[in-house]
């Protein structure tokens, strides 16, 4: 083995003696990092969605699966419980923003609508139509919405949308946006699940520290026995 090679065995054993002696400021990091992982992934997505669909759905999924990983770990519920707060940051960092940038910014304008693709349904889910707008601006988005783009919709119709002025949000919205959600709710919401995230990951790694030191033949609880049979 090469000198570098050596000197970073070394450093990865040291980090992981580190770690090991630190395992709540590990988990905190680490949720902090799983939670900021989810929250740009729901940003990109709002971005990217209809621009650029080949990035923007494939950083979804990774969002989705990063949030759903912790609940998968069988120990405790402190795991679950930041699969939860992750899966919550989700919707809240890509909707709930764009709800917020509308009710901050977004603007009420007309639009064209220069083609219409029926999807169709089974029974049950009705018809649905995929509408192809043209923006004052000049640039094309799409809209699914079953007032806005419904069975009596033709090409050359004016609808009314709301739309990102300055063109950070990648789609148009049929309907108002929510008023209660406003850009300090909706950021104080993210802080919260963030902070929450840290907190229960941290809890987690803890958690499965002790249930470690705690096995038989691990080193703390080979001492502890020593210790009470010296007793």
């Amino acid at each position: 083995m090469t000198g570098d090679g050596l000197r970073a065995g070394r450093l990865a054993r040291r980090v992981g003696q580190w770690a090991s002696h630190r395992p709540r400021l590990v988990g905190a990091a680490l949720g902090l990092g799983m939670a900021l992982v989810v929250a740009g992934c729901g940003l990109a997505f709002i971005v990217n969605v209809q621009s650029r669909p080949l990035v923007a759905l494939p950083l979804f999924l990774v969002a989705i699966v990063v949030g759903v990983a912790p609940t998968f770990v069988r120990n405790g519920m402190w795991s679950p419980a930041l699969g939860l707060c992750l899966m919550l940051l989700l919707p809240v960092a890509s909707w709930g923003v764009s709800q917020a940038i509308l009710n901050w910014r977004g603007e009420e304008v007309p639009a064209t609508v220069t083609k219409i693709v029926h999807i169709e349904r089974s029974a049950g889910t009705g018809e649905k139509y995929h509408c192809t707008l043209r923006l004052p601006n000049g640039r094309t988005k799409f809209l699914t919405d079953r007032e806005a783009c419904g069975v009596s919709t033709r090409v050359g119709d004016r609808v009314r949308v709301y739309v990102d002025p300055y063109n950070r949000l990648d789609f148009p919205n049929a309907t108002p946006p929510w008023p209660w959600l406003t850009p300090a709710i909706v950021g104080t919401a993210l802080g919260l699940l963030t902070l929450m995230a840290v907190v229960m990951a941290s809890l987690a790694m803890g958690s499965r520290q002790r249930t470690l030191d705690q096995s038989p033949g691990s080193k703390s609880s080979v001492g502890y026995e020593r210790g009470g049979g010296a007793e």
